[in-house]
């Protein structure tokens, strides 16, 4: 679970998780962006559009990254309504799908330890973007649908917010158990080697 398999591999690890920590910071990113687009000043104020990892990386989410194979960063400091704010929440897991688009054409030229740590960074990528569409505060697809949602969405994602990190926790536990997760990275993993016979690779 997690990084920890890399360990008796230590190049590789230092790859592969210094890329997932990227991809972290790419989420970020694309939704500061798009938010900066459409006139929400918050993500630039705060530091959010430049590659400072003090604005983007949180403790915890590092320390989950490396045990779980999931982890966060700093939340994007936006609250745009309507369609505006759910395109920009799902900017983020479109941030970790490109990063994964990467780092998987990357592996293709690269030689060890860069094309093993290449790869199972773009595992984890994948891994994020399903894991964030799911509609589960405080993730993407939450913010997307509460941004859109109606008043008894919106009371439903705040009841689900009450139980904080154990709740989030144990949907993710019970998810990734049942193969929910793994049938969601599964089809985005399809769609990418889609698009890379689209191009020739």
């Amino acid at each position: 679970m997690g990084l920890f398999p890399l360990l008796n591999d230590p190049p590789v690890f230092l790859v592969a998780f210094a890329l997932a920590t990227l991809g972290l910071v790419l989420h970020n990113l694309f939704q500061a962006w798009l938010a900066d687009r459409y006139g929400d000043t918050a993500p630039r104020r705060y530091g959010f559009l430049s590659l400072d990892l003090r604005a983007h990386l949180e403790p915890l989410g590092l320390v989950l990254l490396l045990l779980l194979g999931f982890g966060w960063p700093r939340f994007v400091p936006t609250a745009l309504p309507g369609r505006k704010g759910a395109w920009v929440a799902l900017m983020g897991p479109l941030g970790f799908f490109a990063a994964a688009f990467l780092y998987g054409l990357l592996a293709r030229f690269l030689p060890y330890p860069f094309g093993e740590g290449l790869l199972f960074a773009q595992g984890l990528m994948l891994l994020h973007a399903a894991i964030y569409l799911f509609p589960v505060p405080p993730l993407d697809g939450a913010k997307a649908l509460y941004a859109v949602g109606g008043y008894e969405a919106r009371r439903f994602l705040d009841q689900l917010s009450a139980y904080g990190p154990l709740g989030f926790l144990l949907i993710f536990l019970v998810l990734s158990y049942t193969g929910v997760t793994g049938a969601v990275v599964r089809g985005l993993s399809g769609l990418l080697n889609a698009i890379y016979r689209a191009i020739g690779l």
